[in-house]
């Protein structure tokens, strides 16, 4: 396991924390990320914890139990990220979005949304 920081998150490096779908995750303020990651996908991590920070330490409820919050949330993220990728991700992501988070979203109109 590998320790990093960021300003507003504690960064673990690990291959044994994190969910077997996720490539990373962020709890709060610790971000877990496998070995290898992405800028790209650091950047869609640190957005959650600034969404942490931004909500008082709410945004996990809030994502429990709201899709809005949750689309949201990820929308923001999902930004960030193609902010370091570019656009070509875009449809990539949007599919992730539909399939992934209980959207209840086809794919055109998560691409619609992240692109907006």
């Amino acid at each position: 396991m590998k320790l990093g920081t960021h300003p507003l998150a504690l960064i673990l490096t690990t291959t044994r924390l994190i969910p077997a779908r996720f490539d990373g995750y962020a709890v709060g303020p610790v971000v877990l990320v496998r070995p290898g990651t992405s800028a790209a996908l650091l950047a869609h991590e640190i957005t959650h914890v600034r969404q942490f920070w931004r909500c008082w330490g709410l945004n996990g409820l809030l994502y429990q139990v709201s899709r809005r919050w949750r689309l949201r949330f990820e929308l923001e993220a999902y930004r960030a990220q193609l902010a370091v990728t570019g656009p070509l991700p875009a449809l990539l992501f949007a599919g992730m979005l539909a399939s992934n988070y209980d959207l209840d979203l086809t794919q055109e109109e998560a691409y619609r949304l992240l692109t907006a």
